[in-house]
Order: structure tokens, then C-alpha cells, then sequence
């Protein structure tokens, strides 16, 4: 057993907004914690770093799902000790709540051993015995938690009735002049010179079609089959552009109000004590779109989808394979998934599932897939790498850092811009910059992943995760895929030379390991034979 490291200081960094992360890089950030430490003669541990990027702390996702949370965790397991100092560039970035949750959130990290200090005012420290004996320090961070909070719900305020005003203006009859939104259905587009939007008209008549099937009795599943197998050609572009046809998008189209001409505008909000936001529908807008199906055909498929295929109540279905979300095939490096026929479950590609023709059709029989896993998983995790080397990582977010401050300053003036100035070339600039920025947003999220996943004392824990997970008896299969989606980026089973490869989140190369010494036999006849049935 490792023993209890010493107390240290650890730094914690986060960002929401442009104003919040105005002037403010990750390197500056990490420079004030580091002559912090080295002025108080304090240890600043280099491995265990905490940052939420693009995380608010007016809700709390940053505690309850983000990194401040992780640091509680680490404290509770006994990873941080007692006495160790939590460095914060601004109390505000602990929390920006209303003043209540905002000290119980201070009050679990003090009531944990933890002095938080806030590098913005000196250096001040915030510990149990502080505020205990101090009522004034107490007042001070109070006010200071009232003034973030009101700061947050102004400008929460003001964003809001922009983005209202626009709504109001496209719910009008008034002739538009340039778009509500270039983020449309695949069937529809704006056209600049008509100042409208129209359909396309291909698209239309494929979309028809599908509507046609699907009335007829044809399922999403035989539509998509149906589509791969005819070579259509897929909807989307750029890296939104899918491989082949999805089941789930068929249906996505089949449900889509649009097809009739509906425009639902969507709310987008935070959700308390959540990372992820919610998305609130609005009132209906029906006369901007263009209908592509009749409003009868789109009601009759709709109600024969909510009582056959009823996707809903499978939302939160529990989840069946322990390799669901990073078993990748072995020819496509499409996503492999659980198929129930009966007496035999298989593992097979999604893509040859949906007939996409794209390669042979394989199936490996999902029982004979885990224990074979599981019999070789001790050798398996002994020889598991273990990454380290977080230097050029840690550059690449500076510089991506640096690039997020100046784009989120770049769409906020644009932002304000074209709430007085409606003018087109105004608007295109904010668009262009919106769009710039969610690349290297996005970039930036893959890299603090990236980051977080190579510290050897995530990587150890959650490889113990994955062995206390695999080895349970019986396996808990939703516990043990949770281990294995926050240990691996992916694995490729490849029966046939007695292998299986895993590519864990902190290596660059995957690791080639013991699966089985013989060959599966393939039951590609009968698993192909029985969906021919079905069909």
C-alpha cells in the first residue's frame, strides 16, 4: 500500500466566460500558484492539477461533475492529505453560486482539512480555524460571493433578452433579410437571394421516401439497410457527415417537426449541479420553414413509431455489454455492438449490421468474448503502460488557452456589435468567429482530457477500477463498462490471430494482448439469416 504523501499545494483552474477569463492563461495562472509555493516553502505538486475549461461555477458543475469535485474525492480517498493548500486565482472561481451554496461549497473543502487560499487578494487563507475565529474574514467572503453571483445573472440576464429579441423578430411577419439560424434540418437551406429558406429538393424527395416506407410498416433499422445497400449517398458534411446510414438517425428524421414545416427553437441552459446543459424547447414557429411531407403522413408514422419502435422508454435502458462505447471493429473502425438472436448473443460491427456493405460480416459470440477478457486481464493490466509525460501536453493547452481568452473577446464584441447593428457583414463576422471558436474549444476539451488521463495516479487508479470491476463475481455489467470507458480509448478484437488490441487514454500506441489461442468459429449464416427473417 502506497503511504499517505505529505501535504502540498495544489493548484485550481477554471474558466467560463470571456470576462471571466479575460487576461488570464493557464501558464499565468500556474506561474501565481508556483511563487505562492515557493515564497511559503510549500510543495506545489506538478502531477494531480485541477481545471474545469468551459465549466460555470453559477450552478455548480464545477463540484458536483467537474475538477473541484475530483479534488474533494481525492481528498476523501486519502490521495490528498489533511493540512495540503488549494491555490485559486479568485474565490469567485471556487464558486459563483448564490452566497448560500457558495459557502457550503468552501465550507466542504475547510471542514475536509483544506486551507483555500486566494492568490487575487494577497494570498489570503481561508481554513476552518480562520473563519471560525474571524466573523470579519467570514462577512468579506460572503460579499465577495454576492458580488460574483449578481455579476454572473446580469450578464446572464442581458445575453437572454438578446437572443429573446431575435426569437420575437423570426416568430414575426415581417420579410426576413438574413437568417435566424444556418443550423438547419439536412433538407433544408437558406437561400441569400430569395431571402429565405427553401428545400432542397433531392433531399425532399429522399426524405418522402423514407416517410412512404415507414408507412407502409418498414422499420428504421430496414430503412437504413435499405439506403446503405442502394449506396445513397449520406447527409451531413465535414466530420458531420456519417460513414453510413444510422437506425437512430432514420429516426431522428422520421420525428423531426421540421419535415412539415415546424421550426421548434430550443433554450439552452445550465442544469443544477450538472456539466451537461439542457435544452428547453420554445413555442412553435410554423410558417418560416418549408414543409417537405404531408402533416397526415407525418402523423401517421409518428404513431406508429410511438407504439412499435419506442425509443423512449429504452432511453435508460441499462447497458447490456461491458465493451459497448470502445469495442471498434477490426476491418472499419466502426463501433461494435451487442445483437441478441435468441439463444446467441454476438458481438458484431454496426456498419455490417446496418448492411452497409463496406466489408465481411463477422460476429463474435459475446459470452466467449468476456471470459476469454477476463482470463487474461491480470496479465493484461501488469503490462499496461503508464504515462507520464505531460510536457508537450501541457504547452499545447497553453497555446490553445491563449486562443480560447482571444476568441471568446473576439465573439463577445461581435456579440454586441450586431445587438445594435443589424447589418449582414456584422452578423457574418460573429458567425465566423462562433465557429472558430467551438474548434478550439473543442481542441481544448480533447487536450485537458488528454492531460487529465496521464498522471500516473489517475492512471492507477482507474486500472484498479477496471481489475475490481472485471473481477467481480458476477460481473456487474454497467460497472464494469464505466471502468472500461474511463480506462480506454478503444480496443479491436481480432480472434482470428489470437489478439486484442487496447489503446488506453494515456498511450499513444495501443497495447497488443493475450485474447485466445484458437480460432472462433464465425456463425456468420445464422445471425445473417435470422435479420433476413425479421425483415
Amino acid at each position: 500500500m502506497d503511504m499517505q504523501r505529505p501535504p502540498r499545494a495544489y493548484s485550481y483552474v477554471r474558466f467560463s466566460t470571456p470576462e471571466q477569463a479575460k487576461g488570464h492563461s493557464l501558464q499565468r495562472q500556474t506561474e501565481a500558484a508556483q511563487t505562492w509555493a515557493a515564497a511559503n516553502g510549500v510543495v506545489l505538486d506538478d502531477e494531480l492539477t485541477f481545471q474545469d475549461k468551459g465549466v460555470s461555477g453559477f450552478h455548480g458543475a464545477n463540484r458536483e461533475t467537474g475538477a473541484l469535485g475530483v479534488f474533494l474525492d481525492r481528498v476523501r480517498d486519502g490521495t490528498i492529505p489533511p493540512g495540503s493548500w488549494l491555490l485559486v486565482e479568485n474565490l469567485d472561481r471556487i464558486s459563483r453560486q448564490v452566497a448560500r451554496k457558495a459557502v457550503r461549497a468552501i465550507e466542504d473543502i475547510v471542514e475536509a482539512g483544506i486551507t483555500v487560499v486566494d492568490m487575487s487578494d494577497g494570498g489570503r487563507e481561508y481554513n476552518a480555524a480562520a473563519l471560525d475565529s474571524d466573523p470579519v474574514l467570514f462577512l468579506m467572503m460572503v460579499l465577495r460571493f454576492i458580488r460574483a453571483n449578481e455579476e454572473s445573472a446580469t450578464k446572464g440576464v442581458r445575453v437572454a433578452k438578446a437572443h429573446a429579441a431575435r426569437r420575437q423578430k423570426f416568430a414575426g411577419t415581417e420579410k426576413l433579410t438574413k437568417p435566424y439560424t444556418l443550423r438547419l434540418p439536412a433538407w433544408i437551406r437558406w437561400s441569400t437571394e430569395a431571402a429565405s429558406y427553401e428545400l432542397i429538393e433531392e433531399r425532399a424527395v429522399l426524405l418522402r421516401w423514407m416517410f412512404e416506407m415507414a408507412d407502409d410498416g418498414m422499420g428504421a433499422h430496414s430503412i437504413a439497410a435499405h439506403l446503405n445497400e442502394t449506396k445513397e449517398d449520406t447527409w451531413g458534411a465535414g466530420g458531420w457527415k456519417a460513414k453510413y446510414w444510422h437506425r437512430s438517425y432514420i429516426r431522428k428524421l422520421l420525428t423531426n417537426k421540421a419535415a412539415i414545416g415546424i421550426f421548434v427553437p430550443h433554450r439552452v441552459q445550465k442544469v443544477e449541479g450538472q456539466r451537461a446543459k439542457q435544452r428547453v424547447p420554445l413555442e412553435p414557429i410554423a410558417h418560416r420553414f418549408p414543409a417537405a411531407v404531408d402533416r397526415e403522413l407525418f402523423e401517421r408514422v409518428n404513431a406508429r413509431l410511438s407504439t412499435t419502435e419506442a425509443r423512449g422508454k429504452n432511453a435508460n435502458a441499462p447497458v447490456r455489454s461491458i465493451f459497448a462505447g470502445v469495442m471498434q471493429c477490426r476491418h472499419c473502425d466502426g463501433t461494435v455492438t451487442r445483437v441478441n438472436k435468441g439463444d446467441h448473443v454476438y458481438l458484431v460491427c454496426s456498419a455490417a449490421h446496418a448492411k452497409a456493405g463496406t466489408h465481411p460480416y463477422e460476429s463474435v459470440p459475446y459470452d466467449q468474448a468476456v471470459r476469454a477478457f477476463k482470463h487474461n486481464l491480470k496479465l493484461t493490466l501488469d503490462t499496461a503502460p503508464r504515462g507520464n509525460d505531460t510536457g508537450d501536453i501541457e504547452r499545447k493547452i497553453d497555446q490553445l488557452m491563449v486562443e480560447v481568452d482571444a476568441g471568446e473577446e473576439r465573439v463577445s464584441e461581435l456579440l454586441e456589435l450586431t445587438i445594435g447593428d443589424n447589418s449582414r457583414a456584422a452578423r457574418q463576422a460573429l458567425q465566423r468567429a462562433e465557429q472558430e471558436l467551438e474548434t478550439v474549444q473543442e481542441a481544448l476539451r480533447k487536450a485537458t482530457e488528454r492531460l487529465d488521463t496521464l498522471t500516473s495516479t489517475n492512471v492507477k487508479k482507474r486500472l484498479a477500477a477496471v481489475e475490481k470491476a472485471i473481477t467481480a463475481e458476477p460481473i456487474d455489467t454497467e460497472e464494469a463498462n464505466k471502468a472500461l470507458r474511463g480506462a480506454v480509448r478503444n480496443m479491436i478484437m481480432r480472434p482470428q490471430e489470437g489478439r486484442l488490441d487496447i489503446l488506453w487514454h494515456h498511450a499513444e500506441e495501443p497495447q497488443e494482448t493475450l485474447f485466445m489461442t484458437s480460432r472462433f468459429d464465425w456463425d456468420v449464416n445464422e445471425i445473417e439469416d435470422q435479420e433476413q427473417e425479421e425483415q
